[in-house]
């Protein structure tokens, strides 16, 4: 099943360790605002173990970004991000998301109807 805004940070810790993502979730006050202040939550879970998650930030008009859309290793192949995604697209579908993924994921996008564009200009964050 999936859910909007039900997460448990411990089992997001666990999901994020699993793709490397563990810089994240090390300032606790930093996770948590990361997950309370985007606009769109949806988790899938299996029983009590959050198996799937995935956000967004928008404006609900026009733009929006997709970002750390994880399904825990042993249940990959079985639709759990694609109904993430799902989700998030259908929130609105007059929004335009962009996000930014690795070369291992992009048939995945794809697949969802992203496409990449010719420029993107980042502002790395300083730590």
């Amino acid at each position: 099943s999936t859910s909007k805004k039900r997460v448990d940070l411990d089992q997001l810790k666990d999901l994020f360790a699993q793709v490397e993502w563990g810089d994240k979730t090390k300032d606790e006050a930093r996770f948590r605002n990361m997950v309370e202040n985007s606009t769109l939550v949806v988790t899938a879970w299996d029983g009590d173990r959050m198996v799937g998650f995935g956000r967004a930030t928008t404006d609900r008009a026009f733009n929006g970004q997709i970002n750390n859309v994880v399904v825990t290793s042993d249940y990959r192949r079985r639709g759990i991000g694609r109904k993430i995604m799902d989700a998030i697209l259908e929130e609105d579908p007059r929004v335009t998301y962009v996000l930014r993924a690795g070369p291992e994921n992009e048939e995945f996008y794809r697949e969802l109807g992203f496409d990449r564009e010719e420029l993107a200009l980042v502002y790395r964050r300083r730590e």
